[in-house]
Protein backbone atom coordinates (compact mmCIF):
# COMPACT_ATOMS: atom_id res chain seq x y z
CA UNK A 1 0.00 0.00 0.00
CA UNK A 2 1.44 3.20 -0.79
CA UNK A 3 0.92 6.37 1.25
CA UNK A 4 0.22 9.88 -0.62
CA UNK A 5 2.25 13.30 0.85
CA UNK A 6 -0.40 14.15 2.72
CA UNK A 7 -1.32 11.11 4.53
CA UNK A 8 2.30 11.16 5.51
CA UNK A 9 1.85 14.67 7.26
CA UNK A 10 -1.90 13.59 8.38
CA UNK A 11 0.50 10.66 10.23
CA UNK A 12 2.92 12.89 11.35
CA UNK A 13 0.86 15.64 12.92
CA UNK A 14 -1.46 12.90 14.32
CA UNK A 15 2.18 11.29 16.19
CA UNK A 16 3.26 14.53 16.96
CA UNK A 17 0.20 15.10 18.90
CA UNK A 18 -0.17 12.29 20.51
CA UNK A 19 3.02 12.06 21.65
CA UNK A 20 2.45 15.98 23.24
CA UNK A 21 -0.29 14.08 25.27
CA UNK A 22 1.93 11.50 26.62
CA UNK A 23 4.64 13.93 27.40
CA UNK A 24 2.50 16.21 29.57
CA UNK A 25 2.94 13.98 32.53
CA UNK A 26 6.75 14.19 32.07
CA UNK A 27 7.70 16.28 35.06
CA UNK A 28 10.80 15.05 36.44
CA UNK A 29 14.28 14.43 35.15
CA UNK A 30 16.42 11.53 36.03
CA UNK A 31 19.32 13.91 37.11
CA UNK A 32 17.52 15.72 39.62
CA UNK A 33 18.23 12.38 42.01
CA UNK A 34 21.73 12.46 40.96
CA UNK A 35 21.81 16.41 42.02
CA UNK A 36 20.84 15.83 44.71
CA UNK A 37 23.01 12.89 45.52
CA UNK A 38 20.68 9.98 45.69
CA UNK A 39 22.99 8.43 43.09
CA UNK A 40 26.76 8.21 43.15
CA UNK A 41 27.14 8.54 39.13
CA UNK A 42 25.84 8.45 36.05
CA UNK A 43 26.25 4.67 34.98
CA UNK A 44 24.59 3.99 38.63
CA UNK A 45 21.29 6.34 37.81
CA UNK A 46 21.19 4.75 34.21
CA UNK A 47 20.71 1.24 35.98
CA UNK A 48 18.15 2.67 38.71
CA UNK A 49 16.52 3.85 35.11
CA UNK A 50 16.81 0.30 33.66
CA UNK A 51 14.81 -1.38 36.12
CA UNK A 52 12.42 1.40 36.57
CA UNK A 53 12.03 0.77 32.80
CA UNK A 54 11.95 -2.77 33.51
CA UNK A 55 8.78 -2.40 36.23
CA UNK A 56 7.18 -0.01 33.39
CA UNK A 57 7.30 -2.60 30.71
CA UNK A 58 6.58 -5.72 32.82
CA UNK A 59 3.43 -4.59 34.27
CA UNK A 60 2.50 -3.82 30.78
CA UNK A 61 2.37 0.19 31.71
CA UNK A 62 3.02 2.81 28.42
CA UNK A 63 6.87 4.07 28.28
CA UNK A 64 6.06 6.93 26.34
CA UNK A 65 3.45 8.10 29.10
CA UNK A 66 6.71 7.55 31.92
CA UNK A 67 9.64 7.48 30.81
CA UNK A 68 12.22 9.40 27.99
CA UNK A 69 15.03 9.57 27.07
CA UNK A 70 16.11 13.37 26.25
CA UNK A 71 19.64 15.16 25.79
CA UNK A 72 20.37 18.23 27.49
CA UNK A 73 22.97 20.59 27.86
CA UNK A 74 25.38 20.72 31.11
CA UNK A 75 28.80 22.47 31.82
CA UNK A 76 29.29 22.92 27.64
CA UNK A 77 28.42 19.03 27.24
CA UNK A 78 25.42 17.44 25.72
CA UNK A 79 24.02 14.76 28.57
CA UNK A 80 21.84 11.65 28.23
CA UNK A 81 18.93 11.90 30.88
CA UNK A 82 15.52 11.17 31.09
CA UNK A 83 12.29 12.90 31.68
CA UNK A 84 9.63 10.91 34.01
CA UNK A 85 6.19 10.67 35.12
CA UNK A 86 6.14 11.20 39.12
CA UNK A 87 5.30 7.16 39.39
CA UNK A 88 8.43 6.83 37.25
CA UNK A 89 10.37 8.58 39.40
CA UNK A 90 9.09 6.84 42.64
CA UNK A 91 10.49 3.64 40.81
CA UNK A 92 13.72 5.42 40.05
CA UNK A 93 14.07 5.74 44.20
CA UNK A 94 12.88 2.50 44.47
CA UNK A 95 15.02 0.94 42.12
CA UNK A 96 18.07 3.27 43.37
CA UNK A 97 21.12 2.14 45.96
CA UNK A 98 19.00 1.73 48.93
CA UNK A 99 22.66 2.10 50.99
CA UNK A 100 22.70 5.95 50.09
CA UNK A 101 21.03 7.81 52.66
CA UNK A 102 18.49 9.56 50.89
CA UNK A 103 17.45 6.92 49.13
CA UNK A 104 16.53 5.33 52.08
CA UNK A 105 15.03 8.46 53.60
CA UNK A 106 12.75 8.33 50.57
CA UNK A 107 12.04 4.54 50.42
CA UNK A 108 11.11 4.68 54.04
CA UNK A 109 8.82 7.78 53.37
CA UNK A 110 7.23 6.52 50.92
CA UNK A 111 6.14 3.03 52.66
CA UNK A 112 4.99 5.56 55.82
CA UNK A 113 2.71 7.03 52.85
CA UNK A 114 1.37 3.94 51.47
CA UNK A 115 0.59 2.32 54.72
CA UNK A 116 -1.39 5.70 55.82
CA UNK A 117 -3.41 5.56 53.05
CA UNK A 118 -4.80 1.55 53.70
Amino acid sequence: MLATFEQLQYSNLINGFLDSIAERNLKFYASDLLEKHGCQSREELGQAVKRATEVCSCMHLPLQENIKTVYRAQNGQVIQDWRLSPMAYMLLVINSDARNQLVAHLQVELIKRALHQE
